[in-house]
C-alpha cells in the first residue's frame, strides 16, 4: 500500500472513529476468547453457559471502551438517568448483529449445502463478521452514540449571543416608547434666553 493512499485513509474524516472503534472491538473479541477458555479450562461450565458470560463480559468491554474512548464526546450529552436505556439499545445493535452472523452461517450450511468446517468459517466468521462489524457500527453511531447538534445559543460565540442580548433589550426599549437614551444624551437642543428648549 503507498504512503500516499494511507495519508487520503488517515486523513479521511471518519478514520479516527473507525480506529477507535476496531480496537475496542479487538478488546471485545479477545476478552470473550480468554474469559471462556478459562471458564472451560478451570470450571466445569457447560460450553453455552461459558460462552454467555463471556459474551456478557465482552459486551461490557466493548460498551464503556465505546462509550468512554471513540464516542467519548457523545457520550457527554447523555444525562446518567438515560445510560441504561443506552445500554439496552447497545445490547440490541449487538444481537442484531449476532443475527446478521447467523443468518450467513444458515443460509450456507443449510440452504447452499456448503457444510464443511472451512465454509462455516468463511460464511460465519468472515463474510457474516465483516456485515455484521459494518452493521455495528453504524447503529452505534446512529442509535446507541447519537450526534446532539447544539442548540443555537450553543454555537453562537458568547461576544456575538452578548451583543445580541444588548439589541434585543434596546430595541424592546425603544419598541415600548422609551426612547433612545444614547440617541437622547447625543442630540444637540439649542435654548432660547430663558433657558427653554426651543
Amino acid at each position: 500500500m503507498s504512503s500516499s493512499l494511507l495519508r487520503r485513509i488517515k486523513s479521511h474524516r471518519l478514520y479516527p472513529e473507525v480506529s477507535k472503534f476496531a480496537v475496542v472491538g479487538g478488546l471485545g473479541y479477545s476478552s470473550d476468547v480468554i474469559v471462556f477458555n478459562i471458564l472451560r479450562s478451570t470450571t466445569s461450565l457447560e460450553p453455552l453457559l461459558a460462552k454467555a458470560l463471556s459474551l456478557t463480559v465482552s459486551t461490557l468491554v466493548a460498551f464503556v471502551g465505546n462509550r468512554q474512548w471513540t464516542y467519548r464526546e457523545r457520550a457527554v450529552d447523555v444525562r446518567p438517568a438515560k445510560i441504561p436505556m443506552q445500554g439496552l439499545i447497545f445490547i440490541a445493535v449487538n444481537v442484531m448483529g449476532m443475527l446478521i452472523q447467523m443468518g450467513f452461517l444458515w443460509f450456507s450450511h443449510y440452504v447452499l449445502g456448503f457444510t464443511s468446517l472451512l465454509a462455516d468459517n468463511i460464511s460465519g466468521n468472515i463474510l457474516g463478521m465483516a456485515v455484521a462489524t459494518a452493521f455495528r457500527f453504524w447503529g452505534y453511531r446512529t442509535w446507541v452514540f447519537r450526534h446532539t447538534p447544539p442548540t443555537a445559543a450553543e454555537a453562537e460565540p458568547d461576544g456575538e449571543s452578548a451583543i445580541r442580548e444588548v439589541g434585543a433589550v434596546h430595541n424592546a426599549s425603544v419598541s415600548a416608547g422609551e426612547g433612545d437614551p444614547m440617541w437622547e444624551r447625543s442630540t444637540y437642543r439649542p435654548q432660547d434666553h430663558a433657558g427653554t428648549d426651543r
